[in-house]
Formats: C-alpha cells, sequence, structure tokens
C-alpha cells in the first residue's frame, strides 16, 4: 500500500461526504477571515491618516479571527476622511457671508449708466429710487405708502393730473 492509500481510503468510505463539507467550511472560514481582515486594513485607511491606527486594525483583524472585526466596529472614527472634509467645505461654504460676489455696479433703470447698488438717485439722469422717511430717516421704496421701521404713513406720490387728489 501506498501513502496515498489512506487518503484515498478516506474518500471512498461513508464519511467522505462530511469530510469534504469539512474542508469546504475550512476553505470558505479562511477566505472571509483574510477578507475581513483586509476590509479592517481598507477601512482604517479611508478613515484616519494614521498609519499606527491602520496597522493596530490590521493586527486585530488578523489576530483576533472576527472578534477583531467587532472591536475595530466600536473604536473606528465615525467618518471618513472624505466625509470630514466635505463637512468641512459645508460649513465655510455656510459661514461665509458673501457666497456670491454683488456686481460693483448696476445700470441705471432710466439712462442705463453703471452706478452703484446702494444709490438712492442716478447722478447723471436724477432718477429717484428711494426716499427717507420723515419720522425714522431710514431709506424707503417709492411705492411704500409706509415705513416698515417706524409705521409712519408716508404716502404715496400722486402720478395723476394736477388739480386731482391722489387716491388711497
Amino acid at each position: 500500500m501506498t501513502a496515498a492509500a489512506p487518503v484515498a481510503a478516506l474518500f471512498d468510505s461513508a464519511s467522505s461526504g462530511v469530510v469534504v463539507a469539512i474542508v469546504a467550511a475550512a476553505i470558505y472560514l479562511t477566505v472571509l477571515y483574510v477578507a475581513v481582515a483586509f476590509w479592517v486594513v481598507r477601512d482604517a485607511r479611508r478613515r484616519s491618516e494614521s498609519f499606527v491606527f491602520a496597522a493596530f486594525a490590521g493586527i486585530m483583524g488578523l489576530g483576533l479571527p472576527f472578534l477583531g472585526l467587532l472591536i475595530y466596529l466600536v473604536v473606528r472614527p465615525p467618518r471618513t476622511l472624505d466625509e470630514e472634509r466635505a463637512l468641512i467645505l459645508e460649513e465655510q461654504a455656510l459661514t461665509e457671508e458673501d457666497l456670491v460676489e454683488r456686481p460693483a455696479t448696476r445700470p441705471c433703470p432710466s439712462c442705463g449708466r453703471d452706478i452703484e447698488p446702494d444709490f438712492v438717485i442716478c447722478p447723471y439722469c436724477r432718477t429717484q429710487f428711494a426716499r427717507r422717511c420723515g419720522a425714522c430717516g431710514k431709506w424707503l421704496r417709492l411705492g411704500w405708502h409706509v415705513c416698515p421701521y417706524c409705521a409712519e404713513e408716508v404716502g404715496v406720490q400722486s402720478f395723476s393730473r394736477p388739480g386731482r387728489a391722489a387716491s388711497s
């Protein structure tokens, strides 16, 4: 009898199905174990710039089969580095006062020349854009009937013919 005969006898016997199942399960668990360890190291590198943390995670993943994964899931940082960078950019965008720069000038609706946005009268054609409230001194738009700052009735300039009273 050769050395291969006992192995062949083992597969020829009635328990050969059990042996094949055990070998298949062992191979499956080994591949799963290596895949979990690889995932732990890869995830640690995505969540931290520290090489020491990634090495520690790899040792836990390889040294403690499957238990290392559970420990890593508890101690890992909650967000990836990409998520952290995106949150920082989002916070910066929300805290900036002027997201879109206002133009330095705007055209006058009457003459079309460039004027500053906060002008209340065009210096070229003298078109009035706003007026002051007599009570509080704040600037009001021309069509407003009441000052929204002090509730003073300011009235509206009439565009009707002279001699007719302005309707309210």
